[in-house]
């Protein structure tokens, strides 16, 4: 990738020729929309890259701003490099995006008050924690009552996590075959579990 620069602005020869001012901000569009064909897919990359899978639908939006900012910016100058301009803005974005998102974090945060969230003795108490051993029991009886492959379908959704997509693809077996083994599992654990608190 070669380095970008900044055609320079003509003059009007003449009266009849448009106004400076008008070329100078054409050559200024003109030359975002070359930086934006030439760095747009770098760009991406660059925030994919830093980002992951988890942001991608903010990388568009980010590409986005690199350009806003440049286009106001004094750097665009005619002449003027602006590779290293381009990744450092973007590299800027960065670092914004990640306060913003500590300073929400630091917001949505709630105390903990024994007052409003129940205090341990009223959470933990030993006929509760019996009562949940017990449930679990049942829990893992009832799985066992199960056929195999239907136990296999609910332990790797439950205790793995994997989607219907992943345990189908594992198992060998059609997504619709994994939803009613889901739901023939999920029906007989609540008729076999005892519900009564």
């Amino acid at each position: 990738m070669g380095t970008a620069t900044i055609p320079s602005a003509r003059a009007a020869p003449d009266p009849g020729q448009p106004d400076p001012g008008q070329t100078v901000q054409s050559d200024r569009a003109t030359a975002i929309s070359e930086l934006s064909q030439r760095y747009r897919v770098p760009l991406r990359r660059f925030f994919e890259k830093r980002l992951g899978a988890a942001a991608a639908c903010d990388v568009d939006d980010l590409v986005q701003e690199v350009f806003l900012r440049l286009s106001g910016s004094a750097a665009l100058q005619p002449g003027q490099r602006l590779e290293g301009y381009i990744f450092q803005t973007a590299m800027n974005l960065l670092r914004d995006r990640q306060r913003r998102m500590a300073a929400r974090a630091v917001q949505s945060h709630e105390s903990y008050e024994e007052g409003v969230h129940g205090g341990a003795a009223s959470t933990l108490n030993p006929e509760r924690i019996l009562r949940g051993t017990q449930l679990f029991e049942q829990l893992i009886a009832a799985l066992y009552e199960m056929p195999e492959r239907s136990r296999a379908v609910f332990a790797l959704y439950h205790f793995e996590n994997l989607s219907h997509a992943e345990i189908s693809r594992r198992l060998g077996i059609a997504v619709s075959t994994i939803e009613k083994h889901m739901g023939r599992v999920n029906a007989y654990l609540l008729k076999r579990i005892d519900r009564t608190a």
